[in-house]
């Protein structure tokens, strides 16, 4: 049974003032399973796509604007914001502080679209 720790992950950026670590992938010895740890600094965003598989973005800290299809709404800690494949989504943070999710898919390999 692996451990893996973030520390030993490089991050990556999504966009000015949001992080992401890859921590579970198929690199690390997952066979169906992706899990990504982002962190977005005040008035950064997470840009809007899509993914070809589901997507829960579970909520650590902080408060998020999320758009999911056409609609957005205000979710805080302890929320989950379930993406349906092909379904477009993202996140803005305007709280003025730090937020932090947990993004978890059903697939050892992440894949995304960026969309307008």
């Amino acid at each position: 049974m692996p451990i893996l720790d973030k520390k030993d992950v490089t991050c990556e950026e999504l966009s000015p003032g949001t992080e992401r670590w890859s921590i579970v992938d198929g690199t690390k010895g997952a066979d169906s399973l992706s899990v990504g740890d982002v962190i977005l600094a005040p008035d950064s965003v997470v840009p809007t796509h899509i993914h070809p598989t589901e997507e829960a973005m579970v909520i650590l800290d902080g408060e998020l604007e999320a758009l999911i299809g056409n609609q957005t709404v205000t979710v805080g800690v302890g929320q989950t914001v379930l993406a349906p494949p092909g379904v477009k989504h993202g996140f803005v943070n305007r709280s003025g502080m730090p937020a932090r999710l947990m993004a978890i898919f059903p697939t050892n390999k992440m894949e995304r679209t960026l969309v307008e």
